[in-house]
Parts: structure tokens; sequence; C-alpha cells
């Protein structure tokens, strides 16, 4: 996605008819019951897969070059397209955040590896939960906030201003903590208070990335995580929402990133960033079509950069 510079930029004519379209998307949904606001963003995903084919050259590119293995170009095909549903899916999931209770989690959500949230917690140093774009990741932050456990979500700021907003109100009505990447004393302060922070780490990351091995390629990838990690003490814990049917949901919650001692700080950010980057790769192997392709992920070459050297 473009990002606006420093979030400051005011809204254009283009934000303002972008952002009208949105706000009658989320009150159709919205006014939809759960299931069928669902599947309707699971057709519109089919539909911009097949007839508007935003980005389907770039995804089925990533698709022949990172997950090939045999498979032929009508079955690549098929992943494209139920990755671009499962994303409409998880975007009307994400429109109706709000209405997550308990009651919706019991009935909707399985839910393994609270142990280790509830351990970084008698722990005192919160944690930071490091998850992909792969599944209805922000349904798994409401998920949370419903059971209890005080989460913030550190998200990237988006060129149109105005749909940014929208997005952050409904993270925010429901009960998630909304933080920008930049507000560092903010993020620290919120995993010394024994918070948790959520952040994805699947994205080109640029020469200011870590270069760990994804998917067979050398790719850039966001240090965020570990950096945070070390100057707190707080585990990096990742974490991933598998899609069981239209509504229902497994949301999975693996141990703690383990660092060997005796690493330089350098070494350290490495091995963490190489250790969730390694848990996002065996679930995108496991379930392909959950993953959100269109992104150009191997973007930035190492030769491009020292970021990729040791």
């Amino acid at each position: 996605m473009r990002r606006a510079a420093a979030g400051k930029s005011r809204p254009t004519l283009e934000d303002w008819l972008e952002h009208l379209c949105v706000i009658v998307f989320v009150i159709g949904t919205r006014l939809l019951p759960a299931a069928a606001a669902v599947w309707l963003g699971g057709f519109l995903g089919k539909v911009t897969f097949d007839l508007i084919g935003f980005r389907r050259k770039v995804t089925l590119s990533n698709l022949r070059g990172h997950l090939g293995g045999g498979r032929s170009e009508e079955e690549l095909e098929n992943i494209g397209r139920r990755s671009y549903m499962h994303f409409g899916m998880s975007i009307a999931e994400f429109i109706r955040v709000p209405t997550v209770t308990r009651d919706y989690v019991s009935r909707y959500i399985r839910l393994d590896g609270l142990e280790h949230l509830d351990r970084a917690l008698r722990d005192g140093r919160g944690g930071v939960l490091v998850t992909g774009h792969f599944g209805s990741w922000e349904l798994m932050g409401s998920v949370m906030v419903s059971l209890g456990y005080p989460v913030k979500f550190i998200v990237g700021v988006q060129r149109n201003p105005l749909v940014q907003n929208l997005m952050n109100d409904l993270r925010l009505s429901a009960g998630i903590g909304v933080v920008e990447p930049d507000s560092l004393l903010r993020i620290t302060r919120s995993l010394r208070s024994n918070q948790f922070v959520a952040l994805l780490s699947d994205q080109d990351a640029g020469p200011h990335g870590l270069f760990v091995d994804f998917l067979g390629e050398e790719a850039s990838t966001p240090q965020g995580a570990a950096r945070l990690a070390m100057m707190t003490r707080s585990p990096v814990i990742p974490g991933f929402i598998i899609r069981l049917g239209v509504l229902r949901h497994q949301i999975v919650f693996e141990p703690p990133i383990e660092v060997p001692a005796g690493l330089s700080r350098e070494e350290a950010a490495r091995e963490i960033t190489r250790g969730f980057t390694g848990m996002i790769e065996r679930y995108v192997t496991k379930y392909p079509d959950h993953y959100l392709w269109a992104h150009r992920r191997w973007r930035t070459r190492p030769e491009e950069t020292d970021a990729g050297n040791p």
C-alpha cells in the first residue's frame, strides 16, 4: 500500500471519493447478517482477481517463484483466487470487529496456545505479537481483546488519511489500541506496562530490513519486532488465524521465539527475525490461500543495500 508522508497530507478529491466508497461498503456490510457479509467479501475478492485483475500478475508471479513445487498453472491460479477471496472475507470481518464478543468467540473461534500469552503476562513484560498478512488478522486482535488481553496494534500510515482514520476508529471501537511505528516511546511504555503490541512483519522492509530466507529467497524483513523485544526483554510470540468455515476460525499462538545465549545484538536480532519469518513460512506453506500474495515481498534485493550483510 502507498503511504502518506508522515501522515500529514491533506485529503484530495480522490481520497474523499475513495472514503465515500468505503463508507458505503461499511454500512452495507454492517446491515447484512454476519455470514452474508463475509460471503459478500469473498465474492468481491473473486471479482477483483478474475475481472478487475488488480495485482493479479504480481500474485501469480510470486506464486510461481515461491510456491511452484510442481503445481500446475491452474492450481496456482486457484490459490491466487482463493487468496483474494480470503482477503475480501477478512475485510468484511474487520468491519464487524466491534461486534465480536465472548459469546461470538465461544461459538466460532477455537483457541490454542493461550498459555503463552498468560505466561508473558505473569512475567510482567507483555509481549510482541508477530504475524503476517495471513488469514483474518484484524479479527484475531479483536478476539484477544474480547478475552481480556490488553492489545495495541502498530499500524502503518496509509496514503489516504480519511480511510486510515476510519480503520483506526474500527479498531478503537473494538477495544484495540492503535500506535504508529514511529511512536517508539508509546510502544515501549505499553510493553513495560505489561501489554501486548501486535505487528505485521512480512512486508518488504526496503534497505532498512534484515535479509532472511522466506520461501526459498532472501527477503528484506522488518526488524522492529526483534528490536522491541531486545529493548524491553519482552517475548516475541507468533500468532496465526486459520479459517475453518465462513465464520469459524482457529487461532494459534506459538511458543515464544528462543534466542541462543551469547549472541551480539545484531546476531540476536537476525535470529529472532529468522525465527518468526520461518514460522510465517510454515503456515503459508500449509495454508497458501490464506496469504496475501499480492504484495511485492521480494522487491528489495540484497545487492541494492548492505542490510543483508551480517
